[in-house]
């Protein structure tokens, strides 16, 4: 017997299935949560994914039990998208993907740059994790190298990071089940020097 499920955009129009582009980052942004989830649950830190505010603008209420969001947008974040504590220091990163072979510095806001390089500047960790979809691999940049690679294109260099210059100048991130994105190996070889992550 073929069971055919409904399609929920037939009957409304307002919904659309995710594009492939939206699906493949949603899939980073998972791997990156389960990954933080792991860690948690392994006492290995504690790191979390900040919400994206939101500005509501109509709320529609009926009764104030039954109160309904009907217009809301989202602002620009305010700062990154993740962070936390890891062996007794701040952690904070921005997650950012391509879909080319190198990652544009116009996907980035320069008050995430500026957030980032506070923190490291306060002893915290600050970096930023880029996701090359074409090549499958994950690479973790620190906020200073960043910032060079930012400078050197300001000053008439590459206007975007290629992933050679990024796993040459960062941390290539392990890919794998538990957990999927293991970026706290990373961190600990570039911040704590070591090859192998604290059990």
């Amino acid at each position: 017997m073929k069971i055919k499920f409904p399609d929920p955009t037939i009957n409304n129009p307002k919904l659309s299935k995710p594009s492939e582009e939206n699906s493949h980052g949603m899939l980073f942004e998972n791997g990156l949560n389960i990954s933080n989830e792991y860690y948690r649950i392994h006492d290995r830190a504690i790191i979390y994914k900040k919400p994206t505010p939101v500005q509501i603008v109509k709320v529609d209420y009926p009764t104030r039990s039954k109160a309904r969001i009907t217009e809301a947008y989202y602002r620009t974040p305010s700062t990154t998208d993740y962070n936390g504590i890891y062996r007794g220091k701040y952690i904070d990163f921005e997650a950012k993907e391509t879909n080319n072979l190198s990652f544009s510095f116009t996907h980035i806001y320069s008050h995430q740059i500026d957030h980032l390089k506070e923190v490291a500047k306060h002893g915290g960790i600050g970096f930023i994790i880029i996701y090359y979809k074409k090549t499958g691999e994950v690479v973790l940049l620190d906020i200073g190298v960043f910032g060079e690679l930012l400078s050197a294109s300001e000053s008439g260099g590459l206007k975007s990071i290629p992933v050679a210059v990024a796993k040459a100048r960062g941390i290539l991130v392990n890919l794998g089940y538990t957990p999927p994105i293991d970026y706290l190996r990373a961190v600990d070889q570039l911040y704590f020097k070591e090859k192998e992550p604290l059990t």
